[in-house]
């Protein structure tokens, strides 16, 4: 089959043609260069650490495991829960992004791509892909939420969080804000390019308050407005420790150390520099 037809794949682009970081591509698990993620995360501790202790001297110039460890939990985030989320929001669509059903492409050592081996996904009785073989039609909202825990946080990211503090050993509390945060991030990210703001407000605070979502206590969104602009921002009750690192310039827009007003000036400065 034509990939580039499956309606899972026209729904990821559509998406990443509004935000790059939206997209999450198919993949050909039999051609060069790509590995299932299973290989890295239950491989062997010792290569991954090694993998993570690189990246985050690359990226954030540390040799601090904690640190290290939110980088490269940072970076993988970005490449999964933004598209997840993201056709949640936009498509009422849950890619199947179990750990299980994703690779990574390599260049020589390095990590250069992130994509599903199989364009599986969930929809509701409504989606006009609802009849296609690789679509699980759930019966309403609240199910396909579940099923949205069930691939991307239990069956993925709890088993990363698992396996690098095991491997590196990285803090599973700075893990798991990390996880928090990419989700909020992807929800502000979100905020700028749908016309129903109210709608995606209460998805967001599902995700806040549901006690067995992995943003319950880690984070709390809010609509900051200014100048005529408005923008749903996260606040974090925790650390990615960035500011230890040599690439910081200092702490968060919107970090725990930061004073509360102090935040919401930065949120403030944010929205006018917008467009």
């Amino acid at each position: 089959m034509d990939l580039s037809q499956h309606p899972l794949t026209e729904s990821l682009n559509a998406a990443g043609s509004l935000d790059p970081y939206l997209n999450l591509p198919a993949c050909d698990p039999s051609q060069d260069g790509w590995s299932a993620a299973t290989d890295l995360f239950l491989g062997g501790n010792a290569r991954l650490k090694e993998q993570v202790m690189s990246y985050g001297y690359a990226s954030w110039g540390t040799t601090n495991n904690h640190v290290a460890g939110s980088s490269f939990i940072i970076a993988y985030l970005t490449r999964v829960i933004y598209p997840v989320i993201g056709q949640y929001v936009l498509r009422r669509r849950v890619p199947k992004a179990t750990l299980a059903n994703i690779a990574f492409h390599r260049l020589g050592e390095r990590i250069d791509g992130t994509g599903l081996r199989q364009s599986q996904f969930a929809a509701l009785p409504d989606d006009p892909a609802a009849g296609h073989p690789d679509a699980e039609v759930l019966c309403d909202e609240q199910h396909l939420y579940l099923r949205l825990k069930e691939w991307i946080f239990e069956a993925n990211l709890e088993i990363v969080i698992e396996t690098l503090h095991r491997a590196v050993p990285a803090s599973p509390k700075v893990s798991r804000n990390a996880v928090a945060a990419a989700c909020a991030q992807a929800f502000h990210r979100l905020f700028y390019l749908v016309e129903d703001k109210s709608s995606l407000i209460r998805d967001a605070n599902t995700f806040c308050q549901d006690s067995s979502s992995p943003l319950y206590g880690q984070v709390s969104m809010e609509v900051i407005e200014h100048q005529g602009k408005a923008g749903l921002f996260a606040r974090r009750a925790g650390c990615c420790l960035i500011w230890r690192t040599e690439e910081s310039d200092g702490y968060c827009s919107n970090c725990i150390l930061r004073p509360r007003e102090e935040q919401t000036q930065r949120f403030q400065e944010m929205l006018a520099g917008l467009e």
